[in-house]
């Protein structure tokens, strides 16, 4: 049970981190292409994987906690 939590902690907390890196840069202010990247990147672990991985009916934990 702990490693599916893990499969959840860690796109989150790549995602918090990039965005924190988005952020970062653009209070630098010298790459914006890198910013957009970073927040898009930040964003989409935070939000879709975690849909992805377990929101949806397809999701990896339906299937692997499916009892057949």
């Amino acid at each position: 049970m702990s490693i599916l939590i893990l499969i959840f902690l860690v796109p989150m907390m790549l995602g918090l981190y990039f965005v924190t890196l988005a952020i970062w840069e653009l209070r630098v202010g010298t790459d914006r292409p890198r910013f957009i990247r970073l927040m898009f990147g930040g964003l989409v672990l935070i939000f879709i994987v975690p849909l992805v991985l377990g929101g949806s009916g397809l999701g990896l934990l339906q299937i692997l906690t499916r009892s057949n």
